[in-house]
């Protein structure tokens, strides 16, 4: 096929379009985002700062494969409690927070959740398993690129305002209030979260909010458009890949193209190029996902089947020219 300097000119600029509409296209995708409910968001704003203690909610990484989320919380009550130092806070009282987690360093001297008048409470590393309690199905979890978790954070944060200076605790008067959540750092990569008010039985989000003892919230994860769209590409890689080697296959079965030693090399590389391929896919999706089952495994069987028939073809036929 030769060219015109006509069609030439026109092969470029068909090629320049292609690639600044597909960078277009991706840019416009959502990378992912970290937000609050928009009806948690109403309930936090009906208290006042001073009424309520924020904590700031920093995601670091989710594996999908054991299903854990980690994170880092930063606690900031009312100035009332505490004195503000940047990274810590210094608190005015003795301090107890409780958080319910898998794995958690509360990064004192004892490691424990308790503070004494005038302690530094910096940050608060945790590690929270997926419960998928947002969620009507656990068999969401298998369904990559749609799968979707959810974990839950909830705890008790309390201020001993008077009587703790003696050693009878039948005096101590602890006090508490409503706790809001605020997302610090921007999204995981390949992750969009929302970070929702949960509720415990018998009681509506905003009377658990503004009861202010025991705090319940809720953080869901999503796959970003973005990851999504990747994901495709990547199956689209998979299945011409599988079904490339099927038509060569066919091709020298009906006798339209001879069995040789470069198309067999051709199916071996692109069987251990779909191996390599799986292991970079975003979001590091877990073995046995539905992705596997429907694109992944059937396109490298149809590799290693379409290059074990063409091998057979190949060292079978009676004449054959030497080939590097």
């Amino acid at each position: 096929m030769h060219l015109t300097p006509n069609s030439g000119q026109k092969f470029w600029v068909v090629a320049l379009l292609l690639i600044f509409s597909s960078a277009t296209f991706l840019n416009i995708l959502d990378s992912g985002k970290y937000n609050v409910e928009k009806d948690t968001a109403k309930i936090f704003d009906s208290a006042s700062p001073e009424d309520k203690i924020s904590i700031y909610v920093m995601l670091k990484n989710y594996d999908a494969a054991s299903q854990t989320l980690s994170a880092r919380l930063w606690f900031q009550p009312p100035s009332k409690y505490a004195t503000i130092l940047g990274d810590s806070v210094q608190v005015k009282y003795e301090t107890k927070i409780q958080i319910s987690a898998s794995k958690i360093d509360y990064n004192n001297s004892d490691n424990t959740s308790y503070w004494y008048e005038n302690d530094f409470i910096r940050g608060i590393d945790v590690e929270l398993d997926a419960d998928n309690a947002v969620f009507d199905s656990r068999l969401k979890d298998n369904w990559f690129p749609f799968d979707r978790y959810s974990v839950t954070l909830l705890g008790l944060i309390e201020f001993c305002v008077d009587g703790c200076d003696s050693e009878q605790v039948t005096d101590d008067v602890w006090e508490s209030l409503p706790v809001e959540f605020i997302p610090y750092t921007a999204a995981l990569p390949g992750w969009s979260s929302t970070i929702k008010l949960g509720r415990f039985e018998g009681e509506t989000k905003e009377s658990g909010f503004s009861e202010g003892s025991y705090f319940n919230s809720q953080i869901s994860l999503y796959r970003t458009p973005l990851n999504v769209g990747l994901t495709f590409l990547i199956a689209l890689i998979f299945i011409g890949g599988g079904f490339s080697m099927l038509l060569l296959f066919r091709s020298i079965l009906l006798e339209h193209r001879p069995p040789t030693l470069s198309g067999l090399i051709w199916a071996g590389s692109t069987a251990f190029t779909m191996i390599q391929t799986r292991g970079v896919i975003p979001g590091a999706p877990r073995i046995g996902v539905k992705f596997d089952l429907f694109i992944f495994y059937p396109s490298l069987i149809l590799c290693f089947i379409s290059g074990g028939l063409m091998f057979y073809h190949w060292i079978s036929k009676d004449t054959w020219s030497r080939e590097l």
